[in-house]
């Protein structure tokens, strides 16, 4: 893909409920809900999305695999990955996130059009609770006292909806909504769906994820007509503001958002209710919504991968990520004064301010916010062309701490603003882009971020060919997608190395979708390496008709390209017809 169009690769996302200050343009609410609450309808926007997945001990998951729509894309070494120019919602986009030993997430963001949106997401543990005797019930108990109680005879074989007789494999999780990363942790977002189909904010007194399994692997249900028993306990801090009664809610597999689904009764210091099925389930209060957008920014220039954490007076907090130009939407509670904190990297709060209430859709415009030297890191430099002269047109791509940034070069400079813990250091990587020439860095630049202000000097962009493509061909009939040609977009994900061997690539055409290849493999050095994956045009339910290689030709360093070339047969699951494929390929690495 072009480098001018790595804006794809910073940050966007608005993950919910966003934030209020300085003048106020009055927008229209979402929807319509006649008074009685706010009904959300869909609604398209194009843009790309980049994000960051990482385990329970905030180390970065590789190769995990990530949807969006019809999109989908693997993690890199540093648990990134992106989309580029792809179709998303305003109001409420879904990323879903796959990885053996982790419960599915789900990530539900209002997105920016023709913008990079950003998400992070903490997968959840998928822990062995206990095992229960399908034929006699019984119960398995959680760390915190929390529990999960089986009916005699009641759970069926999902795929075929089959009693199942033998034992009953528990896996389950408590999820602390008063956690400090529970913006990451969070299945959807603190957005759901009530009783009368109104779109609200939700404020959670206890979350539970639980999955059952059988003896062979089998994903298991309770059956139809049956109900199994969920106990959540309360968080401490929460107990003296529980009611008595609390709506529970599950996460709609399609959409991401909690669905008010029966109601749990209080304990002593637990809610207790009945479920029809499992998933993640939630004890929530919610309340009525609006829409607010803005514009988070310092005096140097907007903010970007920045956490936005909004507390309303009740304690609950609702969270959204600042895109790559510093914009961050969503819902916010309606009538209720608002405390908003931009918190960095660490989870700390580096910028204060009051806002609200708020009775309608609200742009606050930009806000610009002064944040302590101690908790930023501005990184500064130039960029210049073959000719030693300044890049009219161009990009950097900066990695630092897991994270990659792209910043226009304007009049041949550049510059980011990084909010960071306190005196956190590390090395930085800069790739410089020449967008008139096609032309980019080499070898990246590196140095330390052991102050808060980096000056790089100038930076060469030249040395190697910034153009991506695919060519290929599908039974005779040639094609060809190219980061030269507007409307075509191309992104590939690699790593290389122990337990981190894959490549993947995604390569469409906006204009026809029906012209969109994507494949992957473990392929992780130069070599010949089996294909594992292969969709192309409008064959999208195939099988690789085996043995099936791709072969490497080039494999450079993260920012540089791969090179390759495959050549075989897919065949459709649903009438067994042939179709040859063949393609070779020159895909930047990240």
């Amino acid at each position: 893909m072009k480098l001018s169009r790595l804006n794809c690769l910073l940050a966007t996302f608005s993950l919910l409920f966003l934030i209020s200050c300085q003048k106020e343009v009055k927008i229209d609410n979402p929807g319509t809900g006649g008074g009685a609450g706010t009904v959300i309808n869909p609604s398209p926007v194009q843009g790309s999305l980049t994000g960051k997945v990482v385990d329970d001990n905030n180390n970065a998951v590789t190769g995990a695999l990530v949807k969006a729509g019809s999109n989908t894309a693997t993690t890199d070494s540093r648990g990134l990955f992106r989309f580029n120019n792809i179709q998303l919602d305003k109001y409420s986009s879904l990323v879903t996130v796959e990885k053996n030993g982790f419960f599915k997430a789900y990530r539900v963001f209002s997105a920016s059009a023709n913008n990079t949106n950003f998400v992070k997401v903490k997968l959840v543990p998928k822990t062995l609770i206990g095992n229960i005797d399908a034929a006699a019930g019984g119960t398995v108990t959680l760390a915190d006292n929390s529990k999960i109680s089986l009916p005699a005879g009641s759970v069926v074989v999902k795929s075929t909806n089959q009693s199942y007789t033998g034992s009953v494999k528990v896996y389950a999780s408590v999820i602390d909504p008063t956690a400090g990363d529970i913006a990451q942790i969070v299945p959807g977002s603190f957005q759901g769906v009530d009783a009368d189909n109104y779109r609200v904010v939700l404020k959670s007194f206890g979350m539970l994820a639980v999955e059952l399994e059988g003896n062979s692997g089998e994903q298991l249900q309770i059956a139809s007509g049956k109900t199994a028993k969920l106990r959540f306990t309360i968080p401490s801090s929460l107990r003296s503001s529980a009611p008595a009664t609390i709506p529970l809610w599950s996460v709609d597999e399609a959409s991401g958002l909690w669905k008010e689904e029966g109601s749990a009764t209080k304990g002593t210091d637990y809610y207790e209710g009945d479920v029809s099925h499992f998933s993640f389930w939630n004890c929530d209060v919610s309340s009525q919504t609006v829409y607010l957008e803005m514009t988070i920014a310092t005096a140097d220039g907007p903010l970007s991968h920045v956490l936005v954490k909004l507390t309303r007076p009740n304690g609950a907090s609702s969270y959204g990520y600042t895109d790559s130009s510093g914009h961050v939407g969503g819902l916010v509670p309606k009538n209720e004064a608002l405390v908003l904190e931009v918190m960095n990297t660490c989870n700390q709060a580096v910028y204060t301010q009051n806002v609200g209430p708020f009775s309608s859709g609200t742009n606050l415009g930009t806000i610009t916010v002064t944040i302590p030297p101690i908790n930023t890191l501005q990184i500064t430099g130039s960029a210049v062309d073959c000719s030693n002269q300044p890049v009219t047109s161009g990009n950097v791509l900066i990695y630092f701490e897991g994270q990659l940034y792209t910043r226009p070069v304007s009049n041949g400079n550049f510059s980011l603003t990084i909010t960071r813990c306190s005196n956190s250091t590390g090395t930085i990587e800069i790739v410089a882009a020449d967008n008139v020439a096609n032309q980019q860095s080499a070898t990246p630049w590196t140095g330390s971020a052991s102050t808060g202000t980096v000056n790089t000097g100038s930076i060469s962009a030249c040395g190697i060919s910034t153009i991506s493509y695919i060519n290929y061909t599908v039974d005779g009939s040639n094609f060809s997608i190219s980061s030269a040609v507007t409307g075509d977009s191309i992104s590939a994900w690699s790593a290389g190395g122990t337990n981190q061997n894959y490549l993947s690539v995604t390569g469409f055409r906006i204009s026809q979708p029906n012209e969109n290849i994507s494949f992957n493999s473990q392929a992780n050095a130069v070599g010949t390496f089996p294909l594992q994956y292969l969709t192309v045009n409008q064959y999208d339910s195939v099988a690789l008709v085996t043995p099936f290689n791709i072969n490497i030709t080039t494999w450079g360093a993260p920012g540089q390209f791969i090179e390759g070339n495959f050549n075989g047969q897919i065949r459709e699951i649903a009438n067994n017809n042939l179709h040859n494929v063949s393609a070779t390929f020159r895909v930047r690495r990240h």
